[in-house]
């Protein structure tokens, strides 16, 4: 019984190191951890990505609180991208336990590839934000949120249908390979609406958290999460959740997002090469 409660014991700092990093940027820890379940633990892509998605959901959650105690969520935005990825990640975790594991794996590594070229070409928060708005922060249509260090931020939100739209997709995304929905959601909020990119970080980890809680109990009912390695996953994401959204607001954006990028290039690449080898 021991044995099998510490088997991955070693995985509980790869968490921790991988949803730090990732957290920072609002982009899911499976992006690092799903790989790792799968290029270095050897597990299926399906037990891979069920145990992945039971694990960002306390990372996510770590995350939520993290950043809630920090102010700098807009809930309201965060909800209406809710009603379009909730069910789509219902969708996409029934689809994922009928797909073939190669098919899977290129998937997912296609699509970490895709969220380092989003990463890559968001540009810096400063660049973003539009005279307009600093010099009429209660005009019509703008939002304005004051974090605990008491930084305004104002910003729009524009473009609702196609919000909504990329966040069905984040949502399919996440169910589907356990990825997809900060990664999508937070370019989309900053490239189309201009909205700066620690609120848009915060609020996509706000929909992410609710968008794995629904992917994860489909996965739990139909798929196979992996209990021993989720014991130590859990508590990693949850410690490393907390370091991320702390770590966010005393970091550089630009150094985060390009070191990201090639990370997510390496990883991405390595899925795809080691799929075919499946195929």
């Amino acid at each position: 019984m021991i044995e099998y409660l510490t088997e991955y014991w070693f995985a509980f700092p790869v968490v921790v190191l991988g949803c730090t990093m990732t957290i920072m940027g609002g982009v899911g820890g499976n992006v690092v951890c799903g790989p790792f379940f799968i290029l270095v633990l050897k597990l299926s892509p399906e037990a891979a990505i069920g145990t992945a998605l039971v694990t960002e959901v306390f990372s996510m959650s770590s995350g939520v609180i993290g950043y809630g105690r920090r102010k700098l969520i807009d809930y309201k935005l965060a909800l209406f991208l809710a009603l379009g990825a909730v069910p789509a990640a219902i969708l996409g975790s029934w689809l994922s336990v009928r797909a073939p594991g190669a098919l899977l794996q290129m998937i997912f590594g296609g699509a970490i590839l895709l969220i380092a070229w989003l990463l890559y070409r968001s540009p810096s928060e400063t660049a973003l934000v539009t005279q307009e708005v600093i010099r009429n922060p209660g005009s019509p249509g703008v939002r304005t949120l004051i974090d605990r260090q008491g930084r305004v931020f104002s910003y729009r939100v524009c473009r609702r249908g196609q919000l909504l739209g990329i966040s069905v997709l984040a949502g399919l995304g996440s169910g589907l390979v356990a990825i997809g929905g900060g990664e999508l959601n937070t370019p989309a909020m900053v490239l189309r609406c201009k909205i700066p990119v620690r609120i848009a970080a915060a609020t996509a980890v706000f929909t992410m958290a609710l968008t794995v809680m629904a992917g994860a109990s489909t996965r739990v009912l139909v798929g196979r999460p992996v209990w021993n390695l989720a014991l130590w996953t859990i508590p990693g994401a949850i410690l490393g959740g907390q370091l991320g959204s702390y770590l966010a607001s005393h970091i550089e954006s630009e150094a985060l997002k390009r070191g990201l990028s090639l990370l997510f290039v390496l990883v991405g690449t390595v899925m795809i090469v080691h799929a075919m080898f499946l195929t």
